[in-house]
């Protein structure tokens, strides 16, 4: 059935098809239209207001709540504006945005709605879905997607509000910014000439390391991490970073070759006939000789201050034989390893970081400069200031100093002779017994190698291990001496002002600018769209519409309406192939009114605006 009319109540009922005759143009009807009921008719200044007005509102709620969040960012969270308090507000402005969007859409909708039932017939269900308010049940009207896809999208977006609650509130709390402040610090300060109890004193050269300093370098050169200093007062206390520099000696080192480590024993006594470099650089005794020999060394570690007159740079020498596991095979060529090192004046970064009290320490040097100086070493000249008492228990006072420009160079040398006093010396193995007999240096108890133990002697020498932090001996080295002078800052020789960053404890509200702006910005542009679509709509229509009960009554007053009624009563499925139309139909008394008829009862398809 192609138009669904009163005729078709009437098949078979002649009673219903005088109750509800069809008029058509070619019918006996009057040449001239009926004119419609003259009533004054507007658009009303309240549906006006309702949909314009609250786009508007929405407009400066939103101005609000982010002028609200801009004056609680970076606010402490403690005080009159707490969490809850905030939150509340937030919740409550976001809430009557939701609330005002809803009544503004709802308006448009409304008219929206109207407007397409009076351009149209429609069917009952249709009708249904388009005069309740906003719900989900709306969407199980599929046709209406194509019919009326204007109405469709304006209920998704009033049953989409609520995501406006959700989205909007912006504030939440997070840690005070750090405080920058000024704290004293101790550091190392090598350049000055006062005493600072690093040598015993000797008028006619440099003294002896004295007993602070080697227990000193003994802690750190023993100590598995960095050796640290207690926490800075004003530095915090769950957490404090801050880096600084100081002036100490290091050492730069490079890998020798095995050519270069000379066993010192004939061609004749060694398991393969072998050619050194000569000079060789190092010597480690025995390594790779016939198991006659009563002594083998496994490490050497020497050091030279420019004692002997080859050389005025203060040097390490370090010669050991690494573990390889094809040593041990019979008639296997050794080759020993090792590393020389020189000491020069540098320049180190340290960054240090404490949490919760527990100290974290890193060390590396920013520059080299000029080798370490030797000559007041021997100088054999009063290494103090005239007529200064070395003795003397104050320090600081005129006279009771180094001579000037002296102190730096005898504290460098007091530092490194005090790490040199503990690594010195040999690691040797009797070839007769298997047994150690010499462990007079500390290298194979630092973190570099593991400790030797004495061990069943199967000749030849199966080597040492080294640390597996370790992958470069002369690396090695160099980080070895850099941390040791860590374990010199707690001596309090020095101190320095360093700027920290303290965290601080307070809870402060940050806004998130882009998540509210982004939120009101799409609601309000969805709401504009849609206002403009209601206000459209509402001059098209020449006067408001609403879902109210009363315009409903009127809007069905259609007498034949009765008849159509009845017969989807008696036969529900009519209802599905019912159409109806909001227009003008042609009412008993011969005027033509605004209500839902059957479309070939329609006089008009648009009611005309009545001025």
């Amino acid at each position: 059935m192609d138009e669904w009319s009163p005729s078709a109540l009437t098949e078979n009922e002649g009673l219903c098809t005088q109750l509800l005759p069809v008029r058509r143009k070619n019918e006996g009807a009057p040449s001239a239209t009926p004119a419609v009921s003259r009533r004054s008719s507007s658009i009303g200044a309240w549906t006006s207001l309702c949909i314009v007005g609250g786009t508007l509102v929405t407009g400066i709620t939103a101005v609000l709540h982010y002028m609200f969040n801009a004056r609680l960012e970076n606010h402490s969270v403690l005080g009159y504006w707490t969490q809850n308090k905030s939150s509340q507000v937030e919740i409550t402005l976001a809430t009557v945005f939701r609330i005002v969007f809803c009544f503004s859409a709802g308006a448009s909708l409304c008219q929206v709605s109207w407007h397409a039932m009076r351009r149209q017939p429609l069917s009952l269900a249709d009708l249904d879905a388009l005069l309740q308010e906003a719900s989900i049940t709306t969407f199980l009207r599929i046709n209406l997607a194509y019919r009326v896809p204007q109405v469709l999208a304006i209920t998704v977006a009033i049953l989409a509000a609520p995501l406006i609650t959700v989205f909007a509130p912006s504030l939440s709390a997070r840690q005070g910014d750090a405080i920058k402040r000024n704290i004293t610090i101790p550091t190392l300060d090598l350049s000055t000439d006062a005493l600072i109890g690093d040598v015993h004193s000797s008028l006619d050269r440099m003294g002896s390391v004295s007993t602070t300093w080697d227990k000193a370098a003994l802690e750190a050169l023993l100590s598995t991490d960095p050796v640290g200093w207690p926490m800075p007062v004003g530095c915090g206390l769950a957490d404090c970073a801050y880096n600084f520099t100081y002036s100490a000696p290091a050492v730069q080192c490079s890998d020798l070759a095995p050519d270069q480590i000379d066993d010192g024993l004939p061609d004749s006594t060694r398991f393969v006939s072998r050619v050194f470099q000569d000079p060789p650089a190092a010597y480690l005794m025995a390594y790779d000789s016939w198991k006659g020999e009563s002594v083998t060394a496994a490490l050497n570690f020497t050091s030279s201050m420019g004692d002997n007159g080859a050389s005025p740079l203060y040097v390490w020498t370090l010669a050991y034989v690494p573990f390889l596991a094809s040593n041990a095979n019979p008639g296997a060529l050794i080759n020993a390893a090792g590393s020389v090192c020189t000491f020069y004046n540098a320049t180190y970064e340290a960054r240090t970081h404490y949490v919760d009290g527990a100290q974290e320490v890193q060390v590396s040097v920013a520059e080299f400069h000029e080798p370490l100086n030797n000559t007041y070493r021997f100088s054999g000249l009063n290494l103090y200031a005239a007529g200064g008492n070395p003795n003397a228990s104050i320090v600081g006072v005129p006279g009771v100093s180094f001579a000037p420009g002296l102190g730096a160079h005898v504290h460098s040398l007091a530092m490194a002779d005090a790490v040199t006093a503990h690594l010195a010396g040999s690691i040797e193995w009797s070839s007769h017994t298997a047994l150690l007999i010499s462990t007079d240096t500390l290298i194979s108890e630092t973190n570099m190698m593991s400790p030797i133990k004495p061990i069943t002697f199967d000749y030849p020498i199966t080597g040492l291990n080294i640390s597996s932090s370790i992958t470069n001996i002369s690396q090695g080295l160099q980080g070895l001496f850099a941390n040791a002078t860590l374990g010199f800052i707690h001596l309090n020789t020095a101190f320095t002002s360093v700027e920290v960053s303290v965290p601080s404890t307070d809870l402060v509200y940050t806004f998130a600018h882009r998540r509210l702006i982004t939120t009101y910005v799409l609601a309000i542009c969805v709401l504009g769209l849609i206002s403009a679509a209601g206000m459209f709509c509402l001059f098209a229509n020449g006067q408001p519409s609403s879902n109210n009960f009363s315009h409903l009554l009127v809007a069905t007053r259609n007498p034949k309406l009765d008849m159509v009624a009845n017969k989807v009563m008696t036969d529900p499925s009519w209802s599905a192939q019912a159409r109806l139309q909001f227009g003008g139909v042609v009412m008993p008394d011969g005027g033509v009114t605004a209500v839902f008829g059957v479309p070939s009862e329609q006089v008009v398809h648009s009611l005309p605006r009545h001025h």
